[in-house]
């Protein structure tokens, strides 16, 4: 009777084993989860922003061009803050502050490797800093960026967090992204999620560890959301 029994039983194993393989093969998956953002093509880049080139004016063109992406992701993925801190940068790290034209094949690959990805990430917003003239923003006594850290767990240091950027293309995109709402909102530490691009700013290598977790940012923003008791609602549409 029990040898009858035995090929049943092997195959009730394999079966079991097939689908904890499956589900945990799916859970890891949509970790990932590619988001088609329906708003794309609604934002029109420019050739300049208020006479501003894409490449900036001085420091690293190369890097400037990136912070200046004037776009939204077609295709964005979903991401956890301590998997944006974990992405590769062993040949990031050698460049240090260096200007991307002399970065080293690997370095290159490294970067575009993220840099091409749209990413959406949920955390709390802890700290929030408008920047002043920079190379990127042509120097600008009036364009400037708003640096905001973003954390896994709320009250959690900053310097366990990453940072996003606020540039002025978006800000003037949209009008409710003002210092004195972000600050606000940072004090409630409040739930966000944002969507943007990967970036990586070697300009800031001395802050690692002290004030933020990683040279891997969400720069820039294209989308603002904040967790009330009934969802996912874009800044604008929160009552402040």
């Amino acid at each position: 009777m029990k040898s009858k029994n035995k090929p049943l039983l092997i195959l009730g194993a394999v079966v079991a084993l097939i689908i904890i393989l499956y589900f945990a093969f799916r859970k890891d998956s949509n970790q990932h989860k590619t988001v088609r953002s329906s708003e794309a093509e609604n934002v029109i880049a420019p050739e300049t922003f208020h006479g501003i080139p894409r490449e900036g004016i001085g420091g690293d063109p190369d890097l400037n061009r990136q912070k200046n992406r004037w776009s939204i992701p077609a295709d964005v993925r979903e991401y956890r803050i301590s998997q944006i801190i974990g992405l590769p940068h062993t040949a990031l790290d050698m460049m240090e502050s260096e200007h991307r034209k002399k970065w080293s094949v690997a370095a290159r690959d490294e970067a575009a490797s993220a840099e091409t990805k749209g990413v959406r990430v949920v955390g709390y917003l802890s700290k929030v800093r408008e920047q002043g003239p920079e190379a990127c923003n042509g120097k600008s006594e009036i364009y400037d960026d708003f640096h905001l850290w973003i954390t896994e767990s709320p009250y959690q240091n900053k310097n366990e967090g990453i940072v996003i950027e606020a540039t002025p293309f978006w800000k003037e995109h949209f009008p409710s992204w003002q210092l004195i709402t972000f600050e606000k909102l940072a004090f409630e530490h409040a739930r966000v999620r944002v969507t943007g691009w990967l970036l990586w700013d070697q300009e800031h290598g001395d802050e690692v560890w002290k004030s933020r977790g990683s040279l891997w940012e969400i720069h820039p923003i294209t989308k603002f959301e904040i967790y009330t008791g009934d969802g996912w609602h874009e800044l604008a549409d929160k009552p402040m």
